[in-house]
């Protein structure tokens, strides 16, 4: 099996940080598993703000960057196989949103459906990636459903397209 960049550097650093100090130190495969999160979403950060330099769009594009990535923390959402994957995605994304212009009466509907969206299906895909128990899932819908309608009071286009891309992330089609 063919290791990506990342994760051949946090396996790396993973048995590094073990030899240092293995008796007070998580495995390697946890650490490993923790730092290609960490390593993937500093990827997404940097080619975004990238993207936003080159574009003249830097504050909006990390708006958009922590606009979604606060929404998702707590709606949960798809995962893809690969972080890779993953990160190309994310990136594309959220940095087309600060270029994708909208009317006040499309952020209204698309702000709308975006808060029926995670009515409905938020949290997502939580179950086995967070360690949050069902009990207090409800809670988290409720933040998710308030982070979304906070755009009424703001009404910023980049923020209500990275929270419809976000919310959609939650729709589970079912494989037959």
């Amino acid at each position: 099996m063919r290791r990506t960049m990342v994760e051949s550097l946090a396996l790396r650093i993973a048995q590094a940080i073990k030899r240092v100090d293995p008796e007070k130190t998580a495995s390697v495969e946890v650490m490993k598993f923790s730092l290609e999160a960490i390593m993937n979403t500093l990827v997404v950060i940097v080619l975004v703000g990238v993207a936003g330099l080159v574009t003249s769009t830097f504050a909006e594009s990390m708006l958009a960057f922590g606009a979604f990535a606060f929404l998702r923390f707590f709606s949960g959402g798809l995962h893809m196989r690969k972080a890779l994957h993953c990160s190309i995605v994310s990136t594309l994304l959220i940095a087309s949103a600060p270029h994708i212009p909208l009317n006040e009466s499309w952020m209204w509907g698309i702000g709308t459906l975006s808060a029926v969206l995670v009515l409905i299906y938020a949290p997502s895909n939580i179950e086995g990636q967070a360690r949050i128990p069902s009990k207090y899932f409800i809670y988290l819908k409720l933040i998710s459903i308030a982070i979304v309608l906070s755009n009424f009071l703001i009404m910023n286009d980049t923020v209500c397209v990275v929270f419809a891309i976000q919310a959609a992330t939650l729709i589970r089609l079912q494989r037959r």
